[in-house]
């Protein structure tokens, strides 16, 4: 589908096909589910990022991000993304190029600017190897490694597992498009980077996700929530070792829903926490669930039954939502991102029938500067031209990331233990069309 065609419509027949309804569990990553895809045929987006927190709190985030049309003779596009931000002294390095050259190499890439090398399989340890030099004022040198203890996931096993899909129907060659996220909870970084000849260590608890959007990105969703946990950070470990707790959830444009257009805007969450107090079972819990406006009728209510889907709860709550003048949008005061399922032993669950509850709150504000708001990035500003013209032209939306890094305490419940991990929360609530 060009990305110049509007949708069409036909009313009362389910054209969206949520991950969380119909897959459930610690699907196990394969070597293709982190290889880069980057389909030219249609519209795609597809992103590989990494997220830390050091030792002093400071959050480092490095980003590549594929894009491309769908038409002939516009190429694809690449960037790289990086920021620096340190609470304490509120000092944010932040970066975003185009690269040239751009080639994949399995699950690695290299450009004129920058080189990304994987090693490793996903039944063992795996390493990514980042070198960039950005601009003369910053130069990277970080490996991410995960331990082998630590196994990446997917919401659900085999090709499907975590693909929500758009469309009446899901044949990848028929269907309208799709959205997949993939993760390694667990890993630790390593390394330096160099910012205006200072170099910085940046030894930390980091996380990773590959993502895919085969569609426009304006009917995918018109909201994003993204959640990333972790102790450390100057904060000393609980019982629990080593945590990280991420979540993903994205909300369908009234084009997409269980009966069709404008039949319920559907939310697709999904998360993991993972541990390293017990290394053979580093997956605590892994969640994911579909949620949709009171009284809707879905479609897919006989799978959740018969697939256990509904055994597992996840959710990004918006408290005290104000009016942001300088975005038309209405963000909210506080965040509360949850997670609740069966503890896990490997990839099965426990044999003690223990059900994990976790929960985080987080002060939000549209102010940067105040309740962590690091930046509001502009998506159109950030974003190549030819793309963002077509984008703003054709749909006339604007975009908007609120960034926060915030200390947090994460309350996890296992059976009738109680314990209360301190760490931090980089979260961004993301805005894309009313």
């Amino acid at each position: 589908m060009s990305w110049f065609q509007s949708k069409k419509d036909d009313a009362g027949a389910q054209n969206f096909w949520p991950a969380t309804a119909y897959h459930a569990g610690l699907g196990q990553l394969t070597e293709k589910d982190t290889e880069w895809a980057c389909n030219t045929s249609k519209f795609s987006t597809e992103t590989q990022v990494w997220y830390s927190v050091l030792a002093d709190g400071s959050l480092l985030m490095t980003q590549v991000i594929w894009s491309c049309i769908g038409i002939m003779f516009i190429p694809a596009t690449a960037q790289m993304t990086f920021k620096l931000y340190n609470p304490k002294t509120k000092e944010s390095t932040w970066r975003s190029i185009n690269a040239s050259g751009f080639k994949t190499e399995g699950r690695g890439c290299r450009s004129d600017q920058f080189e990304i090398t994987h090693s490793g399989t996903p039944l063992g340890e795996e390493s990514y190897a980042i070198t960039a030099t950005l601009d003369k004022g910053v130069q990277v040198a970080v490996t991410y490694t995960r331990p082998a203890a630590a196994p990446g996931f997917k919401l659900g096993s085999g090709l499907a597992g975590g693909v929500s899909t758009f469309g009446m129907q899901t044949a990848d060659d028929k269907r309208d498009g799709f959205v997949v996220h993939r993760f390694h909870p667990l890993l630790k970084s390593s390394g330096s980077v160099v910012i205006d000849g200072k170099a910085i260590d940046v030894a930390g608890d980091a996380t990773f996700v590959h993502a895919i959007q085969g569609m426009r990105p304006n009917l995918v969703a018109s909201r994003w929530n993204f959640c990333f946990f972790t102790s450390g950070g100057g904060n000393a470990e609980s019982n629990l070792g080593s945590v990280r707790a991420v979540q993903m959830e994205f909300e369908t444009t009234d084009d997409y829903g269980p009966a069709g257009k404008n039949s319920g805007r559907t939310k697709v969450n999904l998360g993991a926490i993972y541990t390293t107090a017990d290394p053979s079972s580093a997956p605590l819990v892994v969640v994911g669930e579909t949620h949709v406006p009171a009284g809707t009728k879905v479609p897919w209510a006989a799978e959740k039954a018969a697939g256990g889907v509904s055994a597992t709860k996840s959710s990004a709550t918006h408290i005290g939502a104000a009016l942001d003048k300088d975005t038309g949008y209405a963000v909210p005061s506080r965040i509360e991102y949850a997670w609740e399922g069966p503890k896990l032993s490997g990839t099965m669950a426990d044999a003690s029938g223990a059900t994990v509850l976790a929960r985080v709150a987080v002060d939000a504000s549209a102010t940067v500067g105040t309740a962590g708001l690091i930046e509001k990035v502009d998506v159109l500003a950030e974003i190549p031209y030819v793309i963002r013209k077509g984008i703003a032209a054709v749909t006339g939306t604007k975009p908007y990331i609120y960034q926060y890094h915030n200390p947090a305490t994460l309350e996890i419940v296992i059976g009738d233990d109680k314990i209360a991990v301190e760490g931090w929360v980089f979260n961004e609530a993301s805005f894309i069309s009313e």
